[in-house]
């Protein structure tokens, strides 16, 4: 679908029992439908240098896939994938005349105060808090699908170098200084996974390297009564399928970014308690090259998206976040060398 006729559909198209959309919500990769009750989940016709929903077969393999990998930690939010028609009477999603045009992953709709997000940045977040995420993530990851030769350091490291691209915009942003920085956190890392890389095998052969969440912070965890984690990487495995102090690193890297470095302890104590995946001082090292690791996303994504932004407070925004993120990236680096 294009956007325009993702717009027709929300003005006048019908929705299943005939709900109607309260506001129209677009990501770069989605158009999100949101009604009382439920929301409906369109993928752009976009193919990048990570994903590829280019066609509708691909649009509806990954609808589906979105479905199943989601499913395995909150079912009852995540209910089905649905047709999306053009007919006579217009668009429709579900059953219907006229040809399929595309599909909508139908989920229920939660409530947004509960995020946890919202709540760390309200200060309503404790180590219950963290006891609950942990009686739901510890049992999925270690009931995860084993995988095996998916983690290499040449790998970790082509994802890690990646950050070059935007080079330039740290050095007219941040200044000649931060540029070195950068450059000499690449060559420092480069000889931390050399270093490790006997490491990295050694627990791919003990199955630590699992099929995961892959997209796992406050963001995508609400807090109910019995925590529901969603919104899991369907569209590239390689970013899902991955060491489970990697998965464990995003979460925890985004509860320093947020201040609660107190939360962030608690959590990986009380996981390795209950599953030990962090056994010796190499891979405490592991963990905190795998907190950089994600910093170094959220820097990269958050100057791109500076770089791309429509508006000057959506780039003030993005720039304010990049700039903080580069600070703890700059912390995790220096920490990593000593």
């Amino acid at each position: 679908m294009t956007e325009e006729q993702v717009h027709s559909l929300k003005e006048e198209g019908y929705l299943p029992e005939g709900r109607q959309v309260e506001k129209l919500t677009t990501t770069h990769i989605s158009w999100v439908l949101l009604c009382k009750d439920r929301v409906y989940k369109i993928k752009k016709p976009i193919a990048l240098s990570f994903l590829d929903f280019s066609t509708l077969e691909l649009r509806k393999f990954y609808s589906e896939e979105e479905l199943r990998l989601n499913q395995r930690l909150c079912k009852d939010i995540y209910l089905s994938v649905l047709p999306i028609h053009q007919g006579s009477g217009g668009w429709r999603i579900g059953e219907g005349e006229g040809p399929v045009m595309d599909y909508a992953l139908e989920m229920r709709r939660l409530d947004n105060s509960c995020e946890m997000d919202v709540l760390l940045a309200k200060g309503e977040v404790g180590t219950k808090d963290m006891d609950h995420v942990l009686k739901v993530l510890v049992p999925f990851h270690q009931k995860a699908e084993v995988m095996k030769n998916k983690v290499t350091s040449d790998a970790l490291f082509k994802d890690f170098a990646d950050l070059r691209q935007i080079q330039g915009f740290i050095m007219d942003t941040l200044g000649p200084e931060a540029e070195k920085r950068l450059l000499d956190s690449i060559a420092m890392v480069k000889d931390f996974l050399e270093e490790k890389s006997a490491l990295l095998l050694k627990r791919d052969q003990e199955g630590f390297v699992r099929d995961g969440h892959g997209d796992l912070h406050s963001g995508n965890i609400f807090l109910l009564e019995e925590p529901v984690l969603f919104d899991c990487i369907e569209f590239n495995p390689h970013f899902r399928q991955i060491d489970l102090l990697n998965e464990l690193a995003f979460f925890t890297m985004e509860l320093e970014f947020a201040g609660r470095r107190d939360l962030s302890d608690y959590f990986i104590a009380g996981y390795n308690g209950l599953f030990p995946v962090m056994r010796n001082a190499e891979e405490e090292a592991l963990y905190l090259f795998y907190k950089l690791y994600r910093a170094n996303v959220r820097v990269k994504v958050n100057a791109i998206q500076c770089q791309g932004a429509e508006s000057e407070e959506e780039r003030q925004e993005h720039l304010a976040l990049f700039k903080a993120y580069f600070q703890l990236f700059s912390s995790y680096s220096s920490r990593l060398t000593t």
